[in-house]
């Protein structure tokens, strides 16, 4: 049963951390796109306007020289915002799934079935599994 606990606990741990990775994409993909999207719309007008305002005092090729120098500034910064972060709550859910996972396989009870069943950790795990089903299937 207290492998049950352990493997329970671990499932957990795994779900919270797919849950916060899943959130951390999304928003390192908005902010991506926010950047992708302000790039495209930088290119398109600032440099209609921004040329015809440049153009009289610095000539038609640098008035285009420093309006792209000014996107590419523009677009760097907002792709700063959409770096990869460290969760540290995901950080800590793998490393209870870890434990919980190593904890499980430590008991002796599973030390014993794989001595008997040989070294490889797959039937263990099944019937693990199979263990934790059929107790469901009871309570319900």
């Amino acid at each position: 049963m207290r492998v049950l606990r352990l493997l329970g606990v671990a499932a957990q741990a795994e779900s919270l951390r797919l849950r916060r990775n899943a959130g951390s994409v999304a928003r390192r993909a908005a902010w991506l796109a926010g950047a992708a999207l302000f790039g495209v719309a930088a290119v398109g007008l600032a440099h209609v306007a921004a040329i015809a305002w440049l153009e009289p005092r610095y000539g038609l090729a640098a008035a285009c020289g420093l309006v792209a120098l000014a996107d590419l500034a523009l677009a760097g910064g907002l792709a700063l915002f959409g770096r990869t972060r460290v969760d540290p709550v995901a950080q800590e859910a793998l490393a209870v799934r870890r434990m919980m996972l190593d904890a499980a396989t430590r008991n002796p009870l599973s030390n014993a079935a794989s001595f008997a069943m040989g070294s490889a950790p797959g039937p263990v795990l099944g019937a693990m599994a199979g263990e934790a089903i059929a107790s469901w299937l009871r309570r319900r």
